[in-house]
C-alpha cells in the first residue's frame, strides 16, 4: 500500500510542481471558463472562482503537512497512516476513482483535438469520434510508460506553453469576431435565469450549476499533492506550499483573462469546449479556419500532458496491486514490457468507456460529483481533523505520563493542551465549502441527465456498427 524505500533523490522544483498542479485540469478549463463565466455571472464566476480556489489550496496544504509527517506518497497511502482501512478505501474511491472515470473524457478529448488539427471538415475516418479514440489511444497509452511524476519536469512547461498559445489564440480570435446575436451577460447568474418560461428557467439554472461546477473541477491540486510532495519528486518539499500558491494564482488568472473577455465580446451564450468552429459557439468562426486548427494542435499537446498527469498515478496504482516490489527505476526492455503488462487496465478500462457510454460529459458531471468535491476539499478537512485529533490525543498521554512521574504544577499546567497544528482553524471552513460543491454539482449532475437539450445525444458506436444513437 506504501512503496518500498529506494527513493532517489527528486529534482523537481516548486515551480515546476506547480505547473503540474495548474496542468493537471488547465487544458480543460482554459477553454471551458468562458461557459462558466457566461453561465454564472461576469461577477459572480470570478468571485466563486477565487473562493472554491482557495478552499482547494487549503485542502492540498492539509496534505502536504500530514505527507511530511507520515511515508506516503499517494491520498490511500495516507488516509491508510491516519485513519487505518477506512482512511485507504476512502482515499482510493476518491482519488483513483476519479482518475479512472476521467480516462476516457481526456481520451476523447485528445481525439478531438487531434481530429480538430487535421481533419477539420470530417472527412476522415468517416467522421467517427470512436476510430480517432483507437488512433490515439497507443499515444495516451505510451505517456502511463513515464511511471513516475518527477519524469514530467519537462513537460509541465510544455503544458503551460500550449495553455498559453490556447489562450492567446482564442482571445484573438474571439476579438476579431462579432457575434451579432451577443447577449450581454448578468452580473450574477444568467438572463436566463429570469425568464417567465418554466422549462427555460430550470435549465439556466441546471448551466448555472453546471458554471459553478467548472471552478471545482477547473483546479484540484489535492489529486497530485502527496504524489509531488516527496523526496523522490522534489528536490525540496518543504517548498511545496509555493507551488501550490503558483498553481491557485494561475488558475484565478485564467478565468479573470480569457473568461470575462470572450463573456464580454461575446454575450453570455458561450459553447464549451471554446475552439470547435462550426460544431458550436454560434458558428462565428469556421472549423477549417487556420487558427481554429492551430488551436486545436496546442489543445492537442496540453491534453496529452494532462492524459498523462491522469494516468501516471491510477498506472502506478495498479502496478502495485500486480507487483508492489517492482524496481520503478528499471527502464530495462523486459522490465518495461512488465509495467506495460500491469498498467494495461488503464488503457483497456479507458477505450471501453470512452466507446460504450453514452455520454461521456453526463458521466464527467455524475463523476465530478461524487469525487471532486470529497478528493479537494471533504477528505482531506476529514483527514487533517483526525491527525489533530491524534496529535492532541498523543500529548495527552505524554503529559499525564510526565505528570504521574515528578507531579510538577508546570506540566500540570501544559495539560491545557494549546499545541495546534498549521493552519487547524480552516477545517470547517474547509469542509464547509467542500460539502456546498457537492450539493452544486450534484444539482447540475442530476439536471444535465434530466434535461434533454443538456444531456446532448446518447451514442454508442457510428457508421456501419452503430448501436444506439438517440
Amino acid at each position: 500500500m506504501s512503496d518500498r524505500p529506494t527513493t532517489p533523490k527528486g529534482e523537481m522544483g516548486w515551480f515546476s510542481a506547480g505547473l503540474v498542479l495548474f496542468g493537471f485540469a488547465a487544458p480543460s478549463a482554459c477553454v471551458g471558463v468562458g461557459y462558466s463565466v457566461g453561465t454564472t455571472g461576469i461577477v459572480f464566476a470570478p468571485i466563486a472562482c477565487v473562493l472554491t480556489t482557495l478552499a482547494s489550496a487549503l485542502g492540498a496544504l492539509f496534505l502536504f503537512h500530514m505527507s511530511q509527517s507520515h511515508d506516503a506518497n499517494n491520498m490511500p497511502a495516507l488516509g491508510l497512516k491516519i485513519r487505518g482501512t477506512t482512511g485507504y478505501s476512502i482515499g482510493l474511491l476518491v482519488q483513483q476513482g476519479n482518475f479512472l472515470l476521467y480516462l476516457p473524457v481526456a481520451l476523447l478529448c485528445v481525439a478531438n483535438a487531434l481530429q480538430g488539427t487535421i481533419d477539420p471538415n470530417n472527412s476522415m475516418l468517416d467522421g467517427c469520434a470512436d476510430y480517432w479514440i483507437f488512433t490515439v489511444a497507443a499515444i495516451c497509452f505510451l505517456t502511463t510508460q513515464l511511471r513516475d511524476l518527477s519524469n514530467v519536469n519537462l513537460l509541465s512547461y510544455v503544458s503551460l506553453a500550449c495553455v498559453v498559445a490556447v489562450i492567446i489564440l482564442a482571445m484573438q480570435i474571439v476579438s476579431s469576431t462579432q457575434n451579432e446575436d451577443k447577449k450581454d451577460a448578468s452580473l450574477f447568474g444568467n438572463p436566463d435565469m429570469n425568464s417567465s418560461d418554466d422549462e427555460d428557467k430550470t435549465k439556466a439554472w441546471t448551466n448555472f450549476m453546471l458554471g459553478l461546477s467548472m471552478c471545482a473541477w477547473s483546479y484540484v491540486p489535492s489529486f497530485l499533492t502527496a504524489e509531488l510532495c516527496n523526496s523522490r519528486v522534489m528536490e525540496n518539499p518543504k517548498d511545496f506550499p509555493k507551488a501550490i500558491y503558483l498553481s491557485a494564482a494561475l488558475n484565478v488568472v485564467v478565468f479573470l483573462s480569457i473568461g470575462v473577455y470572450v463573456v464580454s465580446q461575446w454575450g453570455w451564450k458561450v459553447e464549451d469546449p471554446l475552439m470547435f468552429g462550426v460544431d458550436g459557439n454560434m458558428f462565428l468562426w469556421p472549423s477549417d479556419d487556420v487558427r481554429s486548427q492551430v488551436l486545436n494542435f496546442f489543445w492537442l499537446v496540453a491534453c496529452l500532458i494532462s492524459y498523462a498527469l491522469d494516468s501516471i498515478p491510477l498506472g502506478r496504482q495498479f502496478q502495485r496491486y500486480f507487483n508492489p516490489n517492482f524496481d520503478i527505476d528499471d527502464f530495462g526492455v523486459f522490465a518495461c514490457l512488465k509495467y506495460m503488462l500491469y498498467t494495461s487496465p488503464t488503457i483497456i478500462l479507458g477505450v471501453l468507456m470512452a466507446v460504450f457510454i453514452p455520454s461521456l460529459f453526463c458521466m464527467l458531471a455524475v463523476a465530478t460529483a461524487l469525487t471532486v468535491p470529497f478528493a479537494n476539499m471533504i477528505f482531506p478537512a476529514w483527514l487533517y481533523k483526525c491527525e489533530a485529533r491524534n496529535a492532541t490525543d498523543l500529548e495527552k498521554r505524554d503529559g499525564a505520563q510526565a505528570l504521574l512521574e515528578d507531579g510538577d504544577d508546570n506540566i500540570r499546567l501544559s495539560l491545557k493542551f494549546t499545541r495546534r497544528l498549521p493552519l487547524e482553524w480552516a477545517i470547517p471552513v474547509v469542509s464547509f465549502c467542500g460539502w456546498l460543491v457537492f450539493l452544486v454539482c450534484t444539482a447540475g449532475a442530476v439536471g444535465k441527465l434530466a434535461i434533454a437539450d443538456l444531456r446532448g445525444p446518447l451514442v454508442v458506436g457510428c457508421g456501419s456498427w452503430e448501436i444506439l444513437n438517440k
